[in-house]
């Protein structure tokens, strides 16, 4: 066979192996096609798409495709050679190697769990429930002012009950982030902020500011509740994706807990052994 039709054959085959992996076709024959032999190493289809899955290389054009098999012919061929067996008893090969095969196990076992966790409409609809619920909720317009001293927020206080506006205190005096927006948090749900900032926040009126100072981890509030409206829960279609996944993961994760629960791991005392 002269070069230049070996040349064509292998771009073919080339062609071949990389649509196969980028488009997943399930076909083990195809896939477990020779290219080549290394000293009777046969070089596969698989080979060369999972050497193309992990370098990133897609080429498109034969040329380059030709030069991606040669780079990993090399690779298996510098692999299989005497000099780099000799290699492979070092400890530190044979740690990366160890160390390369448990990820690459452990990342095809999560990869595999994910794809066949038993997530169906039931399960999905009583996650919602209990995520969601059926009930509005209440979302809050409000601004504050955090201060170092509960002396400097009583001090606040007063301000605004002499009438002071309290974005331009919050410009003024406020420690926080939002001081350059005069204190402005935008729409909040309480819950989601400090609890002693949501219990003041939820036990005021619209349009009322705190009577008293607020201490929170973050120092001391004084809160103006400006606005309150009702939200209505997501539609299930909206959040579909988000819990279905958190499913999938939940279900990984406990199978790796059961797998945690049957190993044998024993903790060594680093100071052991001399």
């Amino acid at each position: 066979m002269t070069l230049p039709r070996l040349a064509t054959r292998l771009q073919i085959l080339v062609i071949a192996a990389l649509s196969l992996a980028t488009a997943a076709v399930n076909a083990e024959s195809d896939l477990n096609r020779e290219f080549v032999r290394i000293d009777g190493f046969p070089v596969t289809a698989m080979h060369l798409a999972v050497f193309s899955a992990q370098t990133g290389a897609e080429p498109e054009q034969a040329e380059d495709q030709i030069r991606l098999l040669n780079e990993l012919v090399n690779n298996f061929m510098i692999a299989n050679s005497t000099e780099a067996k000799a290699l492979s008893a070092h400890p530190e090969i044979v740690a990366a190697l160890e160390v390369a095969r448990a990820r690459l196990l452990a990342q095809a076992f999560v990869r595999s769990e994910l794809a066949n966790a038993p997530v169906n409409e039931e399960r999905i609809k009583a996650v919602y429930d209990a995520e969601f619920g059926a009930a509005q909720h209440t979302e809050v317009k409000a601004r504050h002012i955090l201060l170092n001293s509960r002396d400097a927020a009583a001090a606040a206080i007063k301000a605004l009950d002499d009438g002071e506006d309290f974005s331009v205190l919050a410009s003024r005096h406020s420690i926080g982030p939002t001081k350059d927006v005069g204190g402005d948090l935008g729409w909040i749900e309480p819950d989601t902020m400090e609890p002693e900032f949501a219990a003041a926040l939820q036990s005021m009126a619209d349009g009322t500011h705190s009577r008293e100072p607020v201490k929170t981890r973050y120092g001391w509030h004084v809160i103006l509740r400006e606005q309150s409206r009702s939200v209505a829960p997501p539609a299930l279609d909206s959040v579909r994706d988000e819990i279905e996944r958190h499913l999938r993961e939940e279900y990984v994760a406990q199978k790796i807990l059961d797998i945690r629960q049957r190993a044998n791991i024993e903790v060594q005392n680093p100071n052991d052994g001399g």
